[in-house]
């Protein structure tokens, strides 16, 4: 029993190492299995093949229907609302009545201030006779001093000679005293007579300016059209009291509406060579069904805050009543011809600056400028665009795949 114990406890590492052999002999003796060749998968598409040539671009854009001739008509006085002809959204012509204002205060003040002007004007035209009265008179006086001044000679003479008395004298004496100061009066009044004139004359050129004033005040009771126009807003109705500054009408010049849309900045520099050139690219804007004629007359001075290009300032060729301010437009612009462009399906266009053309088999990348859009003999609307490496004859992909990439293995439909 004692000899047994020993291999009793060796046994299970003998049937363990037993085990490892035979995994590791199957292992070594197992047969070759033969590898598998992964084949690479070929995408089926479409192609066009291209053939670059003249077209005239057109790029749609969005815009909103403005006019630069807005007016904001504002209260000139302080009056009653007495009525209110305006009515938002009428179509009104130049002189048309839209705000009529209580007069009565005004012409009450009218009157007073045309009463004040002809009561100074009566002033003044008698200032003016009095000063002729007195340019007159005072030759009589001074005529009347010489000949007291003679009186009074011809008595001192006397007296001198024992003829006369000093009584006499003194008579004579106090005669022409009293003329030399009738006409140090009257040459006083004379004197005076400019600068009286000149007061009175700056007291009624004031007094006709208020007047005036209140001649206009009366003529602004009454809010009149400026120009041919919608009427826009109208925040005040009949009973209100309003005060210089508050607003009355809001209307704008319908011969005047003008389209701003976002141009892209990819197609700035083709629309600004046209407007360098003295051309005025047509446009059509198309709104509840209708068209409606259009010619970029230039672009705006600034470009909005966060935006990838510059507003075009389009010009409405057409009166177009029933066009409301601030109305979304959509606008095709016409740009003039360009040569070596290619029309293509916008399925075709990957990004904004990719295509792939088909070369032995797989897809090539071809960077490409977008330069508008273009409308087939069919009717169908293809992108253009153009770039160094398009060729007459390469067969572009007409295609989304998702996957594209350069080099990726394709198939035409057909082959």
């Amino acid at each position: 029993m004692k000899r047994l114990q020993p291999v009793r406890r060796l046994l299970p590492l003998i049937l363990l190492g037993l085990g490892v052999l035979g995994f590791t002999l199957l292992v070594l003796t197992r047969p070759e299995q033969p590898s598998r060749s992964v084949a690479e998968r070929t995408w089926r598409v479409t192609a066009q093949e291209i053939q670059p040539r003249s077209l005239a671009p057109r790029l749609t854009l969005y815009g909103h229907v403005q006019s630069p001739r807005s007016a904001q008509l504002q209260a000139a006085v302080t009056a009653d609302v007495l009525r209110v002809p305006a009515r938002e959204g009428r179509i009104v012509d130049a002189g048309a009545d839209l705000v009529i204002l209580d007069d009565r205060e005004l012409q009450l003040i009218h009157t007073q201030r045309a009463a004040e002007v002809k009561d100074l004007e009566a002033q003044l035209r008698a200032l003016e006779l009095a000063h002729e009265r007195d340019q007159a008179a005072l030759e009589r006086e001074r005529t009347l001093l010489q000949l007291a001044q003679r009186d009074l000679q011809r008595a001192r003479d006397l007296q001198g000679r024992d003829l006369g008395s000093r009584s006499a004298v003194d008579d004579a004496q106090r005669a022409m005293e009293q003329q030399a100061l009738a006409v140090a009066n009257r040459q006083l009044a004379v004197n005076d007579y400019p600068a009286r004139a000149d007061q009175l004359r700056a007291r009624l050129d004031r007094a006709r300016a208020l007047a005036e004033q209140a001649r206009l005040d009366l003529e602004r009771t009454r809010i009149r059209a400026p120009f041919r126009g919608r009427i826009a807003t109208v925040p005040v109705a009949p009973g209100e009291r309003v005060r210089p500054g508050d607003p009355l009408v809001t209307l704008y010049d319908l011969d005047a509406l003008e389209v701003r849309a976002l141009i892209p900045a990819t197609y700035l520099p083709r629309v600004r060579a046209a407007l360098e050139a003295g051309l005025k690219p047509a446009a059509t804007g198309h709104v509840d069904g209708q068209e409606v004629p259009l010619v970029l007359q230039g672009l705006a001075g600034e470009s909005p805050a966060g935006s990838a290009g510059v507003e075009g300032i389009l010009q409405v060729q057409s009166t177009e009543d029933d066009l409301p301010l601030g109305r979304f437009i959509t606008v095709e612009l016409a740009l003039p011809e360009q040569p070596g462009v290619v029309p293509l399906p916008f399925e075709a266009l990957y990004g904004m600056d990719r295509v792939y053309r088909i070369e032995d088999g797989r897809m090539r990348r071809v960077s490409v400028q977008r330069v508008g859009e273009w409308t087939d003999a069919s009717g169908k609307t293809r992108i253009l665009v153009t770039g160094p490496d398009l060729e007459a004859g390469d067969r572009i992909v007409t295609i989304r795949l998702p996957n594209a990439m350069d080099g990726l293995r394709v198939t035409e439909a057909g082959e």
